[in-house]
């Protein structure tokens, strides 16, 4: 992606969020299972509140996770500390974006932000309809081409989703200048 696209993409990023109906939402780049890319969220206060008290600070890499996970035997099934809406990738090319959001799945819809031409073609049309992914046209950002799928909250939470929602609450956090838990006796 061009230093270029992702400008454009910041500018219209008010009216991405508003097509997509995920208005409100703190939107940040984070590094969620292994590629860069935009998460939009939402701080559950209650949760975070909640995790200063107790001194609970995000368990933002798998080992500290697990230290966390085995030192309070409940921490896997706590509220989550953030409520993710979706990933969006603004990137040049369908294959890149595609390659980006793959993986997001389990977490919240998948949207590409992509040149208004890549956005109507025909096999970017199938591709988003079989795979489930939105699309939005950068040049249009009023432009949803296609609908991202819903997806469905999974009943039973796994380390994997825990670890993603750890690394957005870190995000989130870091990005507002909230205060960070510290953590007292973790490990």
């Amino acid at each position: 992606m061009t230093a270029r696209m992702l400008a454009d993409a910041v500018v219209v990023l008010p009216q991405v969020l508003e097509v997509l109906g995920w208005q409100g939402r703190s939107v940040l780049q984070t590094k969620a299972l292994s590629s860069w890319r935009w998460v939009a969220c939402e701080l559950d206060e209650a949760e975070h509140e909640a995790r200063l008290r107790e001194g609970l600070p995000p368990a933002a890499d798998a080992f500290l996770l697990r230290c966390v996970a085995h030192r309070y035997p409940d921490f896997l099934s706590r509220p989550a500390p953030v409520r993710i809406e979706g990933a969006i990738a603004p990137r040049r090319t369908w294959a890149a974006a595609k390659n980006n959001l793959g993986g997001f799945v389990a977490f919240g819809e998948r949207v590409a932000l992509v040149p208004t031409a890549v956005a109507r073609s025909v096999p970017v049309a199938v591709d988003a309809a079989y795979y489930g992914f939105g699309v939005v046209a950068l040049e249009e950002p009023y432009r949803l081409v296609h609908l991202p799928e819903p997806v469905a909250v999974a009943q039973e939470r796994t380390w994997v989703r825990r670890l993603v929602e750890e690394v957005v609450y870190d995000a989130v956090l870091r990005q507002a200048g909230q205060p960070l838990p510290i953590a007292l006796g973790v490990g």
